[in-house]
């Protein structure tokens, strides 16, 4: 982690420092080997699996979306915590004026983290989450358009296309009638996914108003942004989830479940916890060390692991082959976008 916060502090003083291409800076303060870059991606991508795979264990027997998700942001701060009280990580500096500007950051990104929670607790939910999810370029894109007038290049424009086709298909399972996609891609699971799609999309629009020296002022680096948003998504949910949920009848339900099973069931929300937090983290370091090709394929890549963990590790995930084909389609394109977009093709 002191390798990362070197990088952190040297690209928040000097932005155009970070590294345009796959190799890693040679100077020893400030890089990371290949070898430790690939030890991050591999936790990167197993607890982002991880991540997927305890939820759907979860919502078996807590099918609480608004609890599971405040515990989950919870849990995290039991790493992020300590490196501030121990002074392994500077901890950021904030006044209430502060907080206020972070604060739209903060409850799109509450909004966003509880909507995909939700939509993966709607049965079936799980893969369909993400396949819907794929389409989050496409939402940027239109978002950017509608709100900063910013048109996309001819190829990133193009690259939308796949995209939108390569979730649209597994969504219907190959049928692509009017009737058949009014009906599957507004069921409440479409809808939740779609509402994380747009809240995280505004979410990255309003954090790009954050200025350089803002974030240098309140040593907000890529680990402390998450870890203040993370602690006041917590604070943002809470209020709903008493309004909302019955927290005595959360805790009743759990206590009726046979012991072993409240152990285990205790033990998937705290391990979901741990690997939402930790797979933003890691996400965040290996994103932070590579260029913009290495990145689009990272992130592309990314939900291929999602999908093949939850093919293998979960009951109930199906993966016929219309999902299969679509779901490629929708990945291929999200590269394309990716890659265009960074080539500004």
């Amino acid at each position: 982690m002191q390798v990362y916060e070197l990088m952190s502090k040297k690209e928040e003083l000097n932005p155009a420092s970070r590294q345009t291409d796959s190799t890693p800076i040679q100077s020893k303060s400030t890089s990371i080997s290949t070898f430790t870059l690939i030890l991050l991606f591999i936790a990167w991508y197993g607890f982002n699996g991880g991540y997927n795979v305890f939820n759907s264990y979860v919502k078996a027997d807590v099918p609480w979306p608004i609890f599971v998700s405040v515990i989950q942001l919870a849990v995290g701060l039991i790493y992020a915590l300590p490196l501030w009280v121990l002074g392994l990580r500077d901890a950021p500096v904030l006044t209430l004026s502060d907080i206020g500007r972070l604060l739209p950051i903060v409850a799109l990104n509450a909004l966003g983290h509880y909507a995909a929670v939700a939509a993966m607790f709607e049965k079936g939910g799980g893969s369909f989450t993400h396949v819907i999810k794929a389409s989050e370029p496409v939402v940027s894109a239109i978002l950017a358009v509608v709100i900063n007038g910013v048109i996309p290049k001819p190829l990133t424009a193009l690259s939308l296309v796949p995209i939108s086709y390569g979730f649209a298909y597994p969504s219907t399972l190959g049928n692509l009638s009017i009737a058949s996609m009014s009906k599957e891609l507004t069921t409440t699971a479409a809808k939740l996914a779609m509402t994380s799609n747009v809240s995280f999309s505004l979410r990255s629009i309003v954090k790009k108003s954050l200025s350089s020296e803002f974030k240098t002022r309140t040593k907000l680096t890529s680990a402390n942004e998450h870890a203040v948003t993370t602690i006041l998504s917590t604070v943002v949910l809470m209020p709903f989830m008493f309004y909302y949920e019955n927290v005595s009848d959360i805790v009743t339900s759990i206590q009726v479940l046979p012991q072993p099973q409240q152990q285990t069931c205790l033990f998937y929300m705290i391990l979901s916890g741990f690997s939402f937090y930790l797979y933003n983290e890691m996400q965040n370091i290996v994103l932070g060390s590579l260029g913009a090709v290495p990145t689009a394929v990272g992130n592309t890549l990314k939900r291929v692991v999602i999908f093949v963990a939850l093919f293998y590790c979960t009951v109930g995930e199906v993966f016929p082959w219309p999902k299969i084909f679509g779901c490629a389609i929708a990945i291929l394109g999200c590269l394309l976008f990716a890659l265009f977009d960074s080539w500004k093709l």
